[in-house]
């Protein structure tokens, strides 16, 4: 499960400065509440385990693009050439491995805070946990915005979409010469990195994409603008 989007965060790093913030101040306030300190040590373990959940996310990142540019030194460069550096293999480890269930505990954890007989809306707002009424559209209305970048290979692309608090969209793909869209990935993420099958390997394409916000698996509203980017080998 994923908690409520009128306080939690979508993307993975705002997630990770929110989780940093809550479990600094609960350390603080978590006794006047009422919590034993068992809880107050399993949230400062919970957000060790998701700081470095984030944390990896981006040296992954970084580590797989590393990987793909060697590969294609290594395989496309030609003899003679400088020799191609392998990028140095990165070690991981989640520093208390607790159990499965990190957001189900949290959302359990924010109810429990919010009827506490000590609870006020000011510790509300140091725990960040006061649910928020943005102001938008109607479901039906509602419409992404989207910003998309070329990669460096791998038929790869990076998009940016507006989700206005939705939980997902999808990428759609339509190809030139086509007229049908293609859904090409789900994410849950403000930003998301797209592979493209390429119609002719070895060859860039220019393909037009666009987002469909979803909600419940299922597409909500009306889909985005589309945008050409260029997908290299």
């Amino acid at each position: 499960m994923i908690p409520s989007s009128s306080w939690f965060h979508s993307s993975l790093q705002d997630r990770a400065a929110w989780f940093q913030n809550f479990s600094d101040n609960f350390q603080a306030v978590g006794g006047t509440l009422g919590f034993l300190p068992a809880v107050m040590t399993q949230v400062a373990n919970d957000n060790e385990d998701f700081q470095f959940a984030a944390a990896s996310t981006v040296t992954i990142t970084a580590y797989a693009k590393a990987f793909r540019l060697w590969r294609k030194t290594v395989t496309e460069g030609n003899v003679g050439d400088p020799a191609a550096q392998f990028p140095a293999n990165v070690a991981l480890a989640p520093p208390n491995q607790v159990p499965t269930g990190i957001f189900e505990r949290l959302d359990e954890l924010v109810q429990r805070i919010r009827v506490a007989p000590n609870y006020t809306p000011e510790i509300g707002g140091l725990l960040g946990i006061i649910p928020q009424s943005p102001n938008r559209p109607p479901a039906e209305d509602l419409k992404p915005t989207i910003k998309v970048t070329s990669s460096d290979g791998n038929y790869t692309f990076t998009m940016n979409a507006t989700r206005y608090g939705l939980p997902a969209y999808k990428v759609q793909v339509q190809r030139s010469g086509q007229t049908s869209w293609v859904d090409s990935g789900f994410s849950t993420d403000k930003s998301f990195t797209v592979t493209v099958s390429p119609t002719t390997p070895g060859q860039p394409e220019r393909v037009l994409v666009r987002a469909v916000l979803l909600q419940n698996s299922l597409p909500v509203g009306i889909p985005s603008d589309p945008a050409f980017v260029t997908v290299n080998p």
